[in-house]
Order: C-alpha cells, then structure tokens, then sequence
C-alpha cells in the first residue's frame, strides 16, 4: 500500500514539473559580462500607450505603418495591435539585453507565452521575405533575420549575434544550450542577477568591465596589477523615467582588491567641493565643472599609470608639472562657452605662484622657433602664449593662444583673454537652478542642453531625424553629481517640467 501511494505522489509530482513553464530568465548566458532589464509595462504606462490612456492616434499610425510592410498581413497585424499576446510573446514582462566578455556577443531575451501564436507571425515574416524559413533542432526553432539568429522554444526567445559578422546559423547550439538551461545553471542564479532585480527603475543595467574590449581595458588598466579581476570591478545603474526629468543613478560594486586600493586611494586625494567658484560664473554659463584636490599627492595618484607619467615626463613642453600640481589645494573648475563650447576658463585654488618660475625658463626655447612659437608675461603673474602649429609642442594641431597665470591665489589657464577678468553683473551659478547641491559633493558637472535646438535647421529636416531633433529641443539641462567620488547621480532634464520624457518623445 505504501509503495502504491509512493507511486502516485512520483507520478502526480513529475505531471506538475512537466506542466509548469520553465522562467524565461533561465536562458540569461551564465558569462555574460552585461545585462539590461527593461521594464516595458512601466515605460508603456509612463508614455500612454496602455490602459485608458493609451495614445490611440499614435498606435493607429504604427499599426498602419507596420501593415504597408507586410502586404497581405493585415488581419494577423490588427489582432496583434489589439491583443499584443497574439505575437505569443510576453510583452508585459520584462525584456533582457545581455552582451559576453569584451561584446563579442551581444543578444535579446523575450518571454514566449504562446509558441504557437509566435510561429504564426515568424510564417508572415518569412512570405514576406523578412526571414528565413523556421527550422528545428538542438530542442528549438529557430530562424535567421540578416546576421542575427532568433531562437526560441515554450518558454523563452533569444535573438543573438556576434560582432565578428560569423553565419547565424553557428550560433544555433549556442543559443539552444541557453534555452535548455534550468533553475540555477544561468546567469539569473547569481548575486548579481539578484541585484538587478532588486533595483527600482524603468531600465536596469548591470556591466562589469569585462565587457569592454581590450583595446579600451589596456589604457585604463596599464600600470595596475595582472592581479586585477575585470569581472570583479562592476556597476548597477537604474534610468528611471519620471515628470519633467529621466535620472540615472550608478552604484558601484567592487570586490577586486587592486581596483580597491585604487579607489581608496582615489579618495585620499580629492575631498569636498567648497563651491566658491560658483559666484565667479553668470548663471547661464553653458558648462561647467568642479571638484577639490590635493594637488601633489594627486598627481602622484594619476602618476601611477605609466601612460599618464610619461605624459609629463616626456612632455615637449619642459614645464615642471609636479611643482604647478603641487601649488594646488582646494576646488578647480572647468566653463566653456562661446561658439559651439570652444571658448573655456579653468581655475585652480593655489598655495603659491613659485611654479611660474618655470615659465621664465621657456622664453629662450620659444625664441629659437623662429617666431612658431611666442610666450611673454602678461600683467603681473601671467604668461600670454601662442603657436602657429600646436603639434609643435604636443598639443592639438592648429593655432593656438593660452593665457596663464595667478590672481588672488587663484591659478587660471584660458584660451580666452576676455575671460580673466569678467564680472559677474546678474545672477550667479549659486542662484541658478542646482547651485544650491554643489557645495559638499566630490564632483558636479552641468551643461546646458537648450542649445542643441540652434544646430540644426529643423525646416530642412524631414521624417524621424527632425522629430528626433524637435525632442532634444525640449531638453533643458544636465547634472552629474558624486557625493562619495564613486557613486554618480544623473539627471536630463525638459523644459516641461511636467510631462513625462517617453510621452514627450513619443509626441514627435
């Protein structure tokens, strides 16, 4: 009797296990190196493309856009358009990117409700010759769409492709292997999975430097120990979409100890912003930036890359930097201005002006150039320096006219003579519209965004680029902000401070 009843609990046991669906997020590759979870539903409503107030004249647009490219598919496109689960995917849910070590792999992953109803729309896709015909093998369908490969089964549809432009069809047992995979054996098992899901946002992005490729990790990691674990230097961000504004935030996670160091580091040679150069720039002074450092032990720090120390020591302009970065101490910024941002001031707050002594030095250099290169004082403690060619001296190619010098303790280096001394008549940057959270931060940048309408001719431009053009339009200005040097806050914002960015974007 026992052994009767023990059957029929093994056999009720593997009839549930096979009438449950598997999750989706099972078939997240257990290497990759960055996920992205979108939250469609969220950005749906934020838009108004669901519910009540769903954007009817747009959707009637799209539908009619997508039925003129699939002639003869009209009723699969209305039933698809007035119930999005007749695609047979999960559209509700969540959408996942994932990309492999150094983007040599990057793919889609889409929740499959009905696979049934998905083969329905592939066999329109393929009369109308946007996709090869469905095959099946390695346990799933699967078709290719140019140089990508969709794969799917019950449960799960990935669309992959690799950056080395290999036949799609390679990637079949790859992709297989993924949609085969159970509870516990992809990426959706981890810690950092976890931390995606944990995260409030309308888009999530998960990466660690691992994802980069090689040819962007070497410059930034040449000089740091071969211990370094690339996979072990990660970041979280959230994008969130709310009224007037979308806000990034991105935390970082390090668990590598020599990118700890570093960073340790890192913060005992900078420290708080004082904010005293926001009274020195009006209020509609399009970029701006500021940070505090201690300047020797700084450049110490940035010393320690090998790429940055031959910079200096090898530099063509035989100035002694370790002096000039030494007489710093307290916050610098950075404006630009004029035409197109081409016009910049940056100031330093400095110790001493004994660096200058350095200047001296340069005159008989700059004489012997034949008049290729001048540089002679300017006013008490400054240098006015000029060069028909910039590559002469190891700078930009091009004409090129520097002012530097110091006044009231104060180290300054423009291209603009104009700008030493200007006043501020009106407002200020302290009375504009984030003075008020600089102070206290480690970094903080803004720049103004109502100049991207004035580049463009909007008249001249036609379909997706002017209403592309007409959006950044609406935008008002950016912040990026770091309390702790590490963890950095953004925010774009619109000019209509009450209208969300999906809907004002989905309006053009």
């Amino acid at each position: 009797m026992k052994l009767r009843h023990l059957y029929i609990s093994a056999l009720a046991f593997l009839l549930a296990a096979c009438g449950s669906k598997q999750d989706y997020r099972n078939a997240i590759p257990a290497k990759s190196a960055a996920v992205v979870s979108i939250d469609i539903k969220s950005m749906s409503e934020k838009s108004g493309l669901s519910g009540d107030n769903a954007n009817e004249k747009l959707l009637s647009r799209l539908e009619n856009m997508v039925k003129s490219g699939l002639t003869g598919s009209e009723a699969l496109v209305e039933k698809v358009f007035n119930d999005a689960g007749e695609s047979g995917l999960g559209v509700k849910d969540k959408i996942y990117l994932f990309a492999g070590e150094q983007a040599k792999m990057g793919g889609l992953l889409v929740k499959v409700t009905d696979s049934g109803k998905l083969d329905n729309v592939l066999d329109v896709l393929k009369k109308q010759q946007v996709c090869a015909a469905v095959k099946e093998s390695d346990g799933c369908k699967w078709t290719v769409l140019g140089n990508w490969l969709l794969a799917y089964n019950d449960n799960a549809l990935v669309f992959v492709a690799d950056n080395k432009g290999s036949n799609p069809q390679s990637l079949v047992r790859q992709a297989s292997m993924w949609l085969r995979q159970k509870e516990g054996e992809g990426f959706s098992a981890s810690d950092d999975f976890k931390s995606i899901e944990q995260k409030k946002g309308d888009i999530v992005v998960w990466s660690s430097l691992e994802v980069l490729p090689q040819e962007v990790v070497y410059p930034l990691t040449m000089g740091v120990s071969a211990e370094l674990r690339l996979k072990d230097v990660k970041a979280v961000s959230t994008i969130d979409f709310v009224a007037g504004k979308t806000v990034v935030d991105v935390e970082l996670m390090v668990a590598d100890k020599v990118m700890k160091d570093i960073m340790e580091k890192k913060q005992q040679v900078t420290s708080t912003v004082k904010g005293g150069y926001l009274d020195m720039f009006p209020s509609a002074t399009p970029f701006w930036a500021t940070a505090n450092i201690k300047g020797g032990e700084f450049y110490d720090f940035i010393c320690g890359n090998p790429s940055v120390r031959r910079y200096f020591e090898k530099s063509m302009i035989p100035l002694d930097f370790r002096s000039i970065f030494s007489a710093i101490s307290g916050d610098v910024a950075l404006a630009m201005s004029g035409p197109e941002g081409k016009e910049f001031i940056a100031y330093a707050d400095v110790t001493n002006d004994n660096f200058l002594e350095s200047f001296e030095r340069l005159k008989p250099l700059a004489a012997l150039s034949g008049g290729q290169v001048l540089l002679r004082n300017y006013g008490d403690k400054g240098y006015e320096f000029k060069t028909t060619d910039g590559s002469l001296v190891g700078l930009p190619a091009g004409y090129i006219e520097l002012w530097i010098g110091v006044k009231n303790g104060k180290l300054y280096v423009t291209n603009k003579e104009s700008l030493i001394d200007r006043r501020v008549l009106g407002l200020s940057l302290r009375n504009g519209k984030w003075g008020n959270r600089v102070e206290g931060q480690r970094f903080f940048m803004a720049s103004d965004l109502t100049s991207l309408n004035n580049i463009f001719d909007l008249k001249k431009l036609r379909g997706a680029m002017a209403s592309a053009l007409v959006f950044f339009g609406g935008l008002d200005y950016l912040t990026v902000e770091s309390a702790d040097g590490d963890n950095v806050h953004i925010e774009i914002l619109m000019k209509d401070k009450n209208k969300n960015p999906l809907a004002t974007l989905l309006d053009y």
